[in-house]
């Protein structure tokens, strides 16, 4: 009959010879699956160094961290004398870096208000060769200078501004850490600073400008 022929063809393909077709499994050469894996390996790779690409476009690069910019510092020296303020002609203002130590000490009084050489100073050159300066007031009393600066962290600096006109007081003495900062730039320190008033600070270089507080002995 052909109802039941019809039942017959049903029978055979659901059953389990008709379901063994669905099941073959597919067999690939080795070096198939050897060049896929390879082609992983090569597209992570890919991946990989164009993140590091993205990255350092996007941040800061350690050249650009550490990067060193000119930056002025001003400032102003003034003393009493009989009651009335004048400007400090002569004085001289020291900008030392914090963190760079030369290699040679050189003698204080190169640099004394009272010795001062302005010209073939190994001690303003060495100073200056660390990113420093040394600067003398002008007749109004006035100073400004270039020194290094960084963009991003800033430099320490540390500053001395013996004075050419003012009169010493009692108790105006080095304390044991700035005798020691000192003592990494000059030998004696003590002629750095004879029989002269001073003014110490510290501070950060993080800018193009830095303006001190005015000085007065």
């Amino acid at each position: 009959m052909a109802g039941g022929h019809s039942g017959d063809n049903l029978g055979k393909q659901g059953g389990p010879g008709g379901r063994q077709s669905f099941r073959e499994l597919i067999q690939l050469p080795r070096w198939v699956v050897y060049a896929q894996a390879l082609l992983l390996v090569v597209t992570a790779g890919i991946f990989f160094m164009v993140g590091l690409l993205v990255g350092g476009l996007a941040s800061p690069s350690s050249a650009d961290f550490n990067r060193t910019l000119d930056c002025r510092v001003y400032g102003s020296i003034a003393y009493r004398e009989d009651g009335n303020l004048k400007a400090d002609r002569g004085a001289v203002v020291l900008i030392l870096p914090a963190n760079r130590k030369p290699t040679g000490r050189s003698q204080g009084e190169l640099v004394h208000p009272d010795s001062f050489q302005a010209l073939d100073n190994e001690a303003i050159d060495r100073i200056h060769r660390l990113g420093g300066a040394v600067v003398r007031a002008d007749e109004n009393g006035q100073f400004e200078v270039t020194i290094d600066s960084n963009a991003v962290v800033g430099v320490p600096y540390q500053v001395l501004i013996v004075s050419k006109n003012g009169i010493q007081r009692e108790g105006n003495n080095l304390t044991k850490d700035q005798f020691a900062s000192l003592a990494e730039f000059f030998s004696p320190v003590e002629d750095l600073i004879e029989k002269k008033p001073f003014f110490w600070m510290a501070f950060n270089a993080d800018g193009k400008r830095v303006d001190m507080p005015e000085v007065e002995f």
